[in-house]
Order: structure tokens, then sequence, then C-alpha cells
């Protein structure tokens, strides 16, 4: 378990992000996933709970055997079952049971065809589970990884993400986990923070942060690029389309419309020039300026096959699909 209170840091460098006022609980067994701009503190925090960094102000508690996920860079010609083994730390564990704790990990992770063979031979799917294997081998109560798989093609970087956090949720290790790909922060995080020039913007789960932002900045991370400035009234929200309930009470936010909620509308009010628009999977994608401002269509695939760039079109959100943030 991870607790901080009010963490702050300072550093004198303009270039490297500090912490301000950071307070954060991460339970036993979880997948914490830290998100944010580059720059904005996701590394600093993590050197602070490992010790390497002191605290300005504030304080945390970690409970359990802390490790990072470090990137090695193994001799090309040593064997992977010797690689294994000597990545045991206990040097009290004989011989006996560090090849069997060698095999273990290969039979997890399924490169025990390759065990014989040197790292020089595998391929780079191959050597990133070599080399997580080697990393829990020593089975760490929490485990820290910044990136780790970064280089890897999207495809052998989620094959290897499940079989880590299967592993890893079994045996209920912690994780604090800086990525910068929300589609897996999705997938495999309980929960994610949201760090902004050292302050934790919002940290949720992922269905929350993508439906309930805090702000618009949550909003605008998270690929809810659409945003209409909208004034309310007791809870009743005017926008162009109509009048949209929601329970906050400020007098100003924004409608937040999602790339889906959209369709064309020849009766609209809201009238754009296509910039551009491209095929994704099985929606077609648009870019539309209205007003000097950009939004984002996200429309099924051959609804509309003749559009072109610089053609005008009329759209309008299902407002159910939408909400507001306060301003």
């Amino acid at each position: 378990m991870i607790n901080i209170t009010q963490a702050t840091k300072v550093f004198d460098s303009r270039s490297i992000a500090g912490l301000h006022s950071v307070t954060l609980n991460i339970p036993r067994g979880s997948v914490f996933a830290l998100m944010g701009p580059n720059g904005s503190g996701k590394t600093t925090l993590l050197n602070i709970l490992a010790g390497t960094i002191l605290l300005d102000s504030g304080r945390f508690d970690v409970e359990g055997k802390i490790h990072f996920f470090e990137r090695k860079n193994p001799e090309l010609e040593l064997n992977v079952q010797r690689f294994l083994m000597e990545s045991v730390l206990d040097q009290e564990i004989s011989t006996d049971k560090k090849l069997q704790l060698s095999r273990d990990m290969a039979d997890i992770f399924e490169f025990t065809f390759q065990l014989r063979q040197n790292i020089g031979q595998l391929s780079q799917g191959q050597l990133q589970k070599v080399l997580m294997a080697a990393e829990l081998i020593n089975q760490p109560e929490i485990l820290f990884l910044d990136e780790p798989f970064i280089h890897l093609d999207p495809m052998s970087r989620k094959d290897i993400l499940f079989s880590l956090f299967t592993y890893l949720r079994q045996r209920e290790v912690t994780v604090v986990w800086i990525t910068h790909e929300k589609d897996e922060a999705f997938c495999f995080a309980d929960k994610i923070g949201l760090l902004n020039h050292g302050k934790l913007e919002q940290v949720s789960t992922p269905f929350e942060i993508l439906k309930i932002p805090r702000n618009i900045f949550v909003a605008q991370y998270f690929g809810n690029q659409n945003f209409i400035k909208v004034s309310g009234n007791n809870g009743m929200w005017e926008t162009p389309w109509g009048l949209f309930s929601s329970t906050l009470q400020n007098v100003e936010g924004y409608l937040i419309v999602p790339p889906t909620a959209w369709s064309v509308d020849e009766n609209s009010p809201l009238e754009g020039v296509i910039l551009n628009f491209f095929v994704q999977y099985f929606s077609c994608e648009i870019e539309l300026e209205v007003s000097d401002k950009r939004f984002k269509l996200s429309l099924p695939l051959g609804t509309y096959p003749n559009w072109k760039e610089g053609q005008k079109l009329k759209i309008s959100p299902d407002l159910s699909q939408c909400f507001v943030i306060p301003l």
C-alpha cells in the first residue's frame, strides 16, 4: 500500500517538474497508471517514492519491497537461463533454487524453448519477456514501471502487458505505471492519475475519468476535444440544440461532445467546413472547422461516401451522450 499526503517538491531548474500538494492512496495489489504530458512530474513522483529524491514538505508511506523495472542491457553472448539465475538478488538462495526459479518464470511467460539460447539470438518480443522475468524473479511487492516497453510495436506490447499484469494481479503486487498510451491504461489500470505541471488533476477509474472529467484539461487529454461554452441556471444549461440537464449549479461551463455523439443535421445551427477526413476501423473520422474552432467527429463508415475537403456540413450532437463540466 502507498499513501502520499500533501507531497511538495520544488526544483530551481524550470526544465524539471516538481510536485504541488499531491495526495494519493494506492491500495495493495492494484494497478495505478500515472499519466500526463512530458515534464508533468511523473518520474519525479516515482523517484520520491523510491527514496532517490527528498520531499520539501508532505509525507509518504510505502508498505512493501519496491522494485524499479530497469531497462537492462545484458551481454549478447549470455545464456538466457544463466542471465535469469544471475538476476536473483538473494545470495542465500541455492543454485538449484535459482535454476528452478528461472524455469518457473520461463513457463509463466512462455519462453521455455529460449532458455538455452543466448540473449543475442532473441527477437525483441522474446527479449522483453526475458527482461521482465528477470525483474519479477525477485518477487517484488511493489513494482514501478516507467514505460518499459515503449519501443515495441503495439501488438507485441499489449501481449506482454497482458501476461505481466495477469501475473502481478495473481500475486497482488502493487504497480505504479507511467504510460502515455491511453488505450493500454484504460485496459489494464484499476485507477488512473493525471498529472499536469506537478498538480494531480484527477484520480479515477478509467470509466469515470472518461465520463466525468473534473475539468477541461482532463477532458481534452483523454480525447474529448469537442467542447462548447454554455451558460446554466439551476442545473439547466442552454445549448445551441436546446436545454441540457445537469446536477452542476455553476452559471458557466463547457458542454463536452464525444466524437461519436455527432450526426449530420441539415437543420442544425452549427455549420462548419470539412478540413480533412479519413477511414479508421469501422468509422470515418472528420475534422471540421466552425468559426475558427475545430471539432472532431466519428461517423459510421460508408454513411456519407461523397464528402470532400472544403465541403460545408451541418452537425448536431446526441445530448444524451454529452456532459457538462464547470468553467
